[in-house]
């Protein structure tokens, strides 16, 4: 029914559901040979099974649903025969938009304002109930990025799922990539590692919900300050900056400027740390909670 989007490691494409009648989304595995090396194939394809039958078990009003995974051996799941035999995951289909195209869509004036408006601290308690989630499960998503969090409307306010749980689109590609165990002819379709904690790349097997935490927290300040850091670089600036002390009210990063109002330092502060933090992140349950107080303390309970 239409192409959703490719990559290196996969297509997603729209589809129906005759049996329920619904749209859903398709994602077929498809590594290409032009960016993933073709002795990691098999990996990649135990990885894709194992996540994709995981996933489907998996329900949470903000994680976008895996309906089912299929290894479609010889195209066996196409009844007219003649279709793919790639294996695939069937999801829910989404009319959304993406967080990293809401925060792009700030107006200029607000860029670089740490704002904890109402719709942005939804948006953030969302996620990072979706992740407390998952770390019941012991699951770490790997791949926390506003380009894999998608909102939609539900009633007057924002309503948004983490995309690509227990899938890892992009994540474990990026830690094999970053580690040297997957060979890369180029770098289109693969994403940013400006996301990925410093355990993952160095570490991939052995990362816990702390990994994530360290993504969720570079997604919150690009969410709070309406703007998208353009790169790895920026992470960098800011780290320094934290390092030197230099985290004020009006901060500036070299080619960041984050202008903070006084109230609003501890949430900047336990944001910052969930990235920056030299001595241990903050556990998800304790930014879950700070984000959920903010929210009643600004704007009263739910």
């Amino acid at each position: 029914m239409g192409q959703l989007g490719d990559g290196a490691a996969g297509l997603v494409r729209k589809a129906r559901d005759i049996e329920r009648d619904t749209t859903v989304a398709v994602k077929f595995l498809a590594p290409d040979p032009k960016y993933i090396d073709t002795g990691v194939f098999d990996d990649v394809a135990r990885r894709f099974k194992r996540e994709g039958e995981r996933g489907a078990h998996l329900r949470h009003d903000s994680l976008v649903t895996i309906i089912a995974y299929s290894d479609n051996e010889s195209g066996r799941s196409f009844l007219k025969g003649g279709g793919p035999t790639n294996p695939f995951i069937v999801m829910e289909y989404l009319e959304a938009k993406t967080l990293e195209s809401y925060i792009r869509a700030a107006p200029e004036s607000d860029r670089g304002s740490f704002s904890l408006t109402e719709p942005r601290l939804n948006i953030a308690i969302q996620i990072a109930n979706a992740l407390e989630h998952l770390k019941g499960y012991r699951l770490v998503h790997r791949d926390v990025k506003p380009a894999n969090i998608f909102l939609s409307k539900r009633r007057s306010s924002w309503h948004a799922k983490l995309g690509d749980f227990g899938v890892m689109k992009w994540g474990d590609f990026h830690a094999a990539l970053a580690t040297g165990t997957l060979t890369v002819i180029a770098q289109k379709g693969l994403g940013t590692l400006k996301y990925m904690s410093p355990e993952q790349a160095i570490r991939p097997a052995d990362v816990t919900i702390k990994s994530d935490v360290w993504s969720l927290g570079i997604t919150l300040f690009e969410l709070f300050t309406g703007q998208i850091l353009a790169s790895a670089h920026h992470v960098y600036e800011l780290q320094s900056a934290r390092r030197a002390a230099q985290m004020t009210t009006i901060g500036r990063y070299n080619s960041l400027r984050i202008r903070l109002a006084s109230y609003d330092q501890g949430l900047a502060d336990l944001i910052l740390d969930m990235f920056l933090a030299p001595n241990g992140r903050p556990t998800i349950d304790k930014v879950r909670g700070r984000l959920e107080y903010e929210h009643s303390r600004r704007f009263g309970p739910d």
